[in-house]
């Protein structure tokens, strides 16, 4: 059995996600930076084919960092409406290193186009149809493009989909199918699966290898334990899609200018090395102290053929280097290329050597601008979706109870505006009373309302400690 038959079987068409994985496959070229029909040809020099291999600048490598670092790094913040659940929540994202995961997984899903989150409960034990959760952990993970398999979808939003995973265990890999589905109630359930073999042929795991594995759990509600991440740009190939669109799919032939003038870059001084052409005679030893003229082994000496002179020599028509032009194309392409995967110009500069990214302020009229803030509300839904599983997961089947009825996502907004002045014109404003207390510590202190109340209430019990400190409460109630 393979895939297409096991889901078949389900009473899934898994078509669509067979249709995509040719682009799947050439964008995860593209992120690898070696495609094998463009980095590897060959060139004909007359006499017979010569294999040749194109050096790779990794620019789509690039650009799905830079994304990925942009939209969540350590700066951002998630924080719910009390402390003691933000607190909560916190511990279970760094027991999980959810920072790491979800950074990777953006960088993964915007090369790909797609990726997801994913949230299930480890070391959960049944009785019979009793489950205790004495020892229960929340997972997060992430799951790449290749492994998911949308199921049901409507406006290209994924409803109920698949993941399917291996592991290698004592040099048998085992196939794990885990289909989040809706049952009649409305609410998630995850039927899982384990195998053993390839993808392309399986058998079902036997009752020993199966030891332990909890083949259907019903979340007991229609929160989704998954959520999709992918860039938020239209896509151009197929709109009925549920899949997402590469953030370089629509740069392909610019990656390939950029490889060709980095490349050609490497040859131009490959090429043009200078070589110092001597008669034969002299790689041999003289006659005095038996020791060679040359060193046999230094490269840049090229012993010519008995017979021959420089005279007899076919000359190249220009010894000088071109490297200022390659330097010049490459970063060309380089703006292109930033312009097409929305950070507008010069985003990126070729120094000769390696590419380096822009830094400093970015004005909020700009494209990068737009296109950060326009990635970031599909990214918040995303989040705010996963959190919202983690919380329910760790109250319900979990130790610990997350309320996740509100949700604030604080993104990094420091590329974006110079928030050090920022937060002194705000602070002027406030002694001025043109701004309100509440608003600063609620945009430059990253506080909900109910913190901001709490530390406000703390301020004036201060206030009012040191005015009875210095003795001025008389003289106030006097007035």
């Amino acid at each position: 059995m393979n895939l297409q038959q096991f889901f078949s079987n389900e009473g899934y068409d898994i078509s669509e996600k067979l249709n995509w994985e040719k682009y799947i496959d050439i964008w995860s070229s593209w992120y690898r930076g070696k495609v094998r029909r463009f980095h590897n040809y060959y060139i004909y020099n007359g006499q017979r084919k010569v294999k040749m291999e194109k050096k790779s600048l990794q620019g789509a490598k690039k650009v799905a960092e830079d994304w990925a670092d942009l939209l969540f790094n350590e700066k951002v913040s998630i924080n719910l409406q009390k402390d003691e659940d933000t607190k909560a929540l916190n511990d279970i994202l760094r027991q999980n290193n959810a920072e790491v995961i979800i950074n990777q997984g953006l960088e993964k899903s915007f090369a790909i186009g797609t990726g997801a989150l994913v949230v299930s409960v480890q070391d959960i034990e049944q009785e019979e149809n009793i489950l205790d959760v004495t020892n229960a952990k929340i997972k997060l993970e992430f799951v790449e493009c290749k492994k998911i398999i949308p199921l049901t979808w409507e406006n290209r939003k994924i409803i109920e989909c698949a993941f399917v995973t291996t592991k290698h265990k004592k040099g048998q890999t085992y196939i794990y199918i885990a289909m989040h589905v809706l049952n009649d109630k409305g609410n998630y359930v995850i039927k899982n699966y384990m195998f053993k073999g390839k993808y392309s042929s399986f058998v079902e795991a036997n009752d020993e290898e199966k030891e332990g594995f909890l083949e259907e759990f019903d979340t007991q509600s229609d929160i989704p334990w998954f959520s999709i991440i992918k860039p938020n740009i239209c896509n151009n190939i197929d709109s009925e899609t549920p899949f997402g669109l590469s953030v370089y799919a629509n740069a392909i032939d610019t990656l390939k200018c950029l490889d060709n003038a980095y490349d050609g870059l490497d040859n131009e001084v490959t090429i043009g090395r200078r070589r110092t052409f001597i008669a034969e005679e002299m790689m041999t030893y003289d006659d005095g102290e038996g020791k060679m003229v040359f060193d046999p082994n230094d490269i840049s000496v090229y012993r010519m053929p008995k017979g021959f002179n420089k005279d007899s020599m076919i000359e190249h028509d220009d010894a000088n280097l071109r490297a200022d032009q390659f330097i010049s194309t490459v970063n060309y392409q380089l703006n292109i290329l930033s312009s097409k995967v929305g950070f507008g110009q010069e985003r990126y500069k070729f120094d000769g050597q390696a590419i380096q990214t822009a830094t400093g302020v970015i004005s909020e009229n700009s494209d990068m601008f737009r296109t950060i803030k326009k990635h970031e509300q599909m990214l918040e839904d995303s989040l705010i979706t996963i959190i919202k599983a983690i919380a329910y997961a760790s109250t319900v089947f979990g130790n610990v109870s997350i309320d996740a009825s509100v949700v604030t996502i604080d993104f990094d907004d420091s590329i974006i505006e110079d928030r050090g002045a920022e937060k002194v014109r705000a602070m002027q404003e406030v002694s001025q009373n043109l701004r309100s207390k509440e608003s600063y510590m609620i945009n430059y202190r990253n506080l909900n309302e109910q913190q901001v109340k709490k530390e406000l209430e703390k301020i004036q019990q201060e206030k009012m400690s040191n005015q009875e400190a210095f003795g001025f409460t008389e003289n106030i109630k006097e007035e």
